[in-house]
């Protein structure tokens, strides 16, 4: 059974966005932060995610009706290659 959906969007502003289908929470990762929306509706999730434009989604659909939460924003992507890389110590010179 499928418990999460990730999406990645050509936007000037929002990278990606992950919907939890069994917690119903929204994390939205902008730029240079994440926030997590509670309690969204799936037709909601549904609205956001097949919007030609998921910053205008997030104003109409989101942002008025859902509690949010805003999270220190992580340095890199979760399960970016760049996570994986050694230290600048280990790497060797090119």
């Amino acid at each position: 059974m499928r418990t999460s959906t990730t999406s990645y969007y050509d936007s000037s502003t929002i990278t990606h966005a992950s919907y939890n289908f069994t917690t119903k929470d929204l994390t939205v990762h902008f730029n240079k932060a994440t926030y997590v929306y509670e309690d969204v509706e799936l037709k909601d999730f549904l609205a956001f995610e097949s919007a030609e434009s998921q910053g205008k989604a997030l104003n109409e659909f989101i942002k008025p009706n859902f509690k949010f939460e805003k999270l220190n924003n992580p340095s890199t992507v979760p399960g970016s290659l760049l996570n994986e890389l050694p230290p600048a110590d280990y790497q060797l010179d090119n």
